[in-house]
């Protein structure tokens, strides 16, 4: 008799357990297809190994800790239709299919709030998607797919998100009007990548530690400002921004610090670069093929070297700061009289043989530059250079200030005790 009860109390509490972690594993996609148009589903929290779709206005939101995962040949998450909201779930992908999105959006008027996914190829796709905000989320990828990747898609927001290991961070092609605010992007080839698409706002974000901060290219009245991007020199060709064949674009109170090159121009015209902060680069600005662009109240500070530039005639560029730069105001409008050249002699003279890199800044080499002189038309030149830099430049984290003083001092000391030693043998 007390065995059957026993066995009663088994089997009554294995109808207790196994019904709810079924119902969890195998009923999300039904309470999505019972649920009212723009109602609410809450998950409890817990691990859904399912793909699911949402084609209906609706929210479908995580309550305490909760896990879509997939590792099928479609997205974890697709959104169809118009007003979904997907908020507070984690996401992971771990299909095998190339270009596989975790969260797969098209249609308008969605939200995808505090998302965190984990993806082995795209994180976030947004494909023909409109009016769709992305806001406090995460992707973690594995270098083989676009983070936030948008095709084909306007007016969208994505704002407080960190991207981190993805082929490029934020990626938006063919896609107008669209605003990236406030994310962070680390570990990735492009941090911030836009493609023939105009009208883009780029706008305090931080990109760093990437082959390139962000590359602007094939754009019209696009706005890149209150940007950091810092440490991209993971590369030969490692930039802060790449600006390529922009147009009518406003690049301002940027800070491109401790990158191999803080910004490279090419094709690019009729663009407006003011009041960035151009500092502890190895090479501050380098031009190609670039023309009618307005370049003024930057401040160049502790590059290696502060431009070079190629076929870049016709820019207008004055009052920038130059640390580098002879200073004699005679005005006493803050601005120098001896304009300064950054002749492209060196650069031209590596293109052909990279070798010559060795050389850089060494005696015999600017002796060589002073001797051939660029034509004008290949120099870029501030004609009425800042006396004092036209903002507070912060010091990067690496301390290059603290660094150039402790060098300075050490070559002082040693060509005082040179010199006293000399003085003693005489």
């Amino acid at each position: 008799m007390r065995r059957g009860i026993d066995h009663g109390l088994l089997a009554a509490l294995l109808l207790l357990v196994f019904p709810l972690l079924v119902g969890a594993e195998e009923t999300v996609q039904a309470r999505i297809d019972e649920a009212s148009a723009y109602g609410v589903v809450r998950l409890p929290s817990g691990v859904y190994d399912e793909a699911i779709v949402l084609s209906k206005p609706l929210t479908l939101e995580g309550i305490g800790e909760v896990t879509i995962r997939s590792c099928g040949q479609s997205p974890v998450i697709s959104v169809f239709g118009r007003h979904v909201v997907l908020k507070h779930i984690r996401v992971i992908s771990c299909g095998k299919t190339s270009d596989l999105a975790a969260v797969y959006v098209t249609g308008s008027d969605h939200v995808i709030h505090d998302v965190h996914v984990k993806a082995r190829h795209r994180g976030i796709q947004l494909d023909q998607a409109h009016h769709v905000t992305v806001s406090h989320c995460t992707i973690q990828g594995e270098k083989s797919g676009n983070g936030i990747d948008l095709w084909e898609s306007t007016q969208n927001v994505i704002h407080d998100t960190a991207v981190a290991h993805g082929k490029d961070g934020i990626y938006i092609e063919n896609s107008h009007n669209n605003r990236v605010v406030s994310n962070h992007i680390a570990y990735s080839r492009y941090g911030i990548h836009v493609m023939f698409s105009n009208r883009i706002i780029v706008r305090n974000n931080v990109s760093e530690k990437n082959v390139a901060g962000a590359m602007v290219m094939g754009t019209e009245q696009t706005i890149v400002e209150q940007n950091v991007f810092t440490r991209n020199l993971q590369h030969v060709h490692s930039q802060g921004l790449l600006l390529y064949d922009a147009k009518k674009t406003k690049v301002r109170n940027n800070r491109m610090v401790a990158n191999r090159v803080g910004m490279y121009v090419e094709r690019a015209h009729d663009n407006e670069l003011t009041g960035n902060d151009v500092s502890y680069n190895f090479i501050g600005m380098q031009w190609n093929e670039s023309s009618n662009n307005h370049v003024s109240d930057n401040s160049f500070i502790g590059n290696v070297y502060d431009g070079q530039a190629v076929r870049s005639a016709d820019n207008v560029i004055v009052r920038n700061y130059w640390d580098a730069a002879s200073k004699l105001d005679v005005t006493g409008k803050g601005e120098s009289a001896i304009p300064y050249r950054m002749d492209p002699f060196f650069l031209a003279l590596t293109a052909r043989i990279p070798e010559y890199q060795w050389f850089f800044h060494s005696p015999g080499m600017i002796v060589l530059q002073k001797l051939l002189r660029s034509p004008d038309e290949q120099v870029l030149t501030d004609d009425a250079p800042l006396i004092e830099t036209p903002m507070v430049t912060k010091d990067d984290p690496s301390q290059p200030t603290i660094l150039l003083y402790v060098i300075s001092a050490g070559m002082i000391i040693g060509s005082l005790t040179g010199f006293i030693k000399g003085r003693k043998r005489a």
